[in-house]
């Protein structure tokens, strides 16, 4: 008898178990049952809420939308594709392919179990939300969102990406983040195919403006003087010494700020929040990160060993570092003694350490960023590149490392450079005087003294040419950059192209006039002279 009893109760609680695995998670349950009551929701989506679905079920969630949209009579009138696929004959799949809401992989297939990814869920809600009548597209509709890991969205889902965040269809994930390439589970399709069935249930982006904000308030070349602003545009800062605000340079990082006056030679780091002062510091950070480094500036001497790790909300660690790198991905390398180098975290705690002899009075360090850095003797006769806590290449003539892979330039003679990766694999040919990385696995080397080629190339050896340009100035420097993957190039005297990362264009910008200012990006997008342009080329 007590073994039968047992038995129910097991078998209540694997029942019990299972319809619990089966919920929607608490975030996405409302989202869930109110799109059940709309119809909008399929049978086979509606369950195994946290798996991920396929091209297939969202093509089914697309349908359902379309079809209640189209009863109310609240489509755009559509010409439908004839479309058919070898590997479905799915009725919902042929309507969203036919609507234009979906393509194929290829070679007459669909795919239809391959698991969707978050871009192109993208691109489908785009597309579809494109077909109901008074449907909002215009370039305002698309405007920029710079994402920690932007970098990673295809061009082709770009403005997709950019157009449902806007809406408030699509979320990104923690870090500011968007995870183009993470897969879509059953219950986050549902509740972004809600927001955007009707607008009533979009989560759009709250517009906040930045708590503080440098105001430039003169520039002629020569003398530069700005201040600071709250979020309401009231001056601060204006009972700070005798200066009423006004400053040579500010930096601002979180609740600290860098102040400098030219006039008086005062570096000093700031403390908004609290109102402490290090005077005679500097900030040494990166944008994105949430720690960085102040750091002992005086114009007649050095000090090392009394740089202090600061935070973005104000917090200043207490114990002092002599760093030798900035920190990005939250690492960044110290130096523990005349033999003893280490990374450390953003608490300080110990990633890797290593034995190196790095003697400030005889060495300098450059391309110092996160855990990588070379090392090289003042009179310039030996370069060591330290990675990860490992020596990865050292020479006698002049080495770079990369920034966004694990590659390295190498001088191979004077004045001949060439990629190597990690491994020591020579990756392009050898080309002369110039060769420079200037984005993330971009490369320019020159051709002449006023011709430059610009190169993509992975660590792989994988390269190709994507722009020979016209560089009457000399050199060309660092792309300008949103500061994730997009980047601008002026490819003609009148015509600046934006790309990405993997080389592809985005759109191309046309200035009637001769482009006397600097291109720069402004939250994601393009100042040319005096307007403002979407990556796409247009103009806003």
């Amino acid at each position: 008898m007590k073994r039968t009893i047992a038995a129910i109760l097991s078998a209540a609680m694997l029942v019990t178990a299972a319809a619990a695995a089966e919920a929607p998670s608490s975030w996405a349950k409302s989202a869930v049952d109110t799109a059940r009551n709309a119809g909008i929701v399929p049978e086979q989506v509606d369950q195994a809420y946290t798996q991920s679905i396929t091209r297939a079920d969202f093509c089914a969630l697309a349908a359902a939308v379309y079809r209640t949209w189209e009863k109310s009579g609240n489509v755009k009138s559509v010409d439908k594709a004839v479309v058919s696929f070898s590997d479905t004959k799915d009725e919902d799949v042929l309507l969203c392919a036919a609507l234009g809401v979906v393509n194929g992989v290829g070679g007459g297939k669909f795919a239809p179990q391959q698991q969707l990814t978050r871009q192109q869920a993208a691109s489908m809600l785009h597309r579809l939300g494109n077909l109901r009548k008074n449907a909002k597209d215009n370039v305002k509709d698309r405007m920029p969102h710079v994402f920690a890991d932007g970098a990673d969205i295809q061009a082709w889902a770009r403005s997709d990406v950019y157009w449902v965040y806007n809406q408030g269809v699509m979320n990104g994930v923690s870090g500011n983040r968007f995870a183009p390439n993470n897969s879509y589970t059953h219950e986050q399709s549902i509740a972004t195919m809600l927001r955007l069935y009707d607008t009533k249930y979009a989560e759009v982006p709250s517009k906040t403006a930045a708590k503080y904000t440098v105001v430039v308030d003169s520039d002629d070349g020569f003398n530069v003087q700005m201040h600071l602003e709250d979020a309401k545009g009231n001056k601060l800062l204006t009972n700070y010494k005798k200066y009423n605000g006004e400053f040579t340079a500010i930096t601002v990082f979180g609740e600290w700020v860098y102040l400098y006056r030219e006039d008086s030679r005062e570096y000093t780091v700031y403390n908004m929040k609290t109102g402490e002062t290090l005077e005679n510091y500097a900030l040494a950070t990166v944008d994105g990160e949430q720690v960085g480094w102040a750091i002992p500036m005086n114009i007649d001497s050095i000090t090392y060993g009394k740089d202090y790790m600061i935070f973005t909300d104000g917090t200043k660690a207490n114990q002092t570092y002599d760093h030798l790198t900035v920190f990005k991905d939250g690492k960044a390398v110290v130096r523990v003694d005349s033999k003893t180098i280490r990374a450390i975290d953003t608490a300080g705690k110990t990633v890797w350490s290593m034995n190196f002899a790095l003697d400030h009075k005889k060495m300098y360090i450059s391309d110092n960023t996160g855990d990588r850095f070379v090392a090289t003797m003042d009179d310039n006769t030996s370069y060591t590149i330290i990675v990860g806590g490992k020596r990865i290449a050292s020479s006698s003539h002049a080495l770079d490392v990369s920034q966004y892979s694990d590659t390295y330039i190498a001088a191979e003679s004077t004045g001949y450079y060439a990629l190597y990766n990690f491994k020591g694999k020579k990756l392009t040919k050898t080309y002369q005087n110039a060769f420079n990385e200037v984005g993330q696995n971009i490369y320019s080397r020159w051709i002449s003294n006023t011709e430059y080629e610009y190169i993509r190339c992975d660590a792989d050896g994988t390269n190709k040419v994507l722009f020979r340009v016209k560089c009457p100035n000399g050199r060309p420097g660092t792309l300008p950059t949103d500061g994730a993957g997009v980047y601008a190039l002026r490819t003609d005297a009148h015509t600046v192209t934006c790309f990405d990362r993997f080389g592809t264009t985005l759109g191309t910008i046309k200035n009637d006039g001769a482009m006397t200012q600097e291109i720069t990006f402004e939250n994601g997008c393009v100042r040319v002279m005096d307007k403002l342009y979407l990556p796409t080329g247009e103009e806003i």
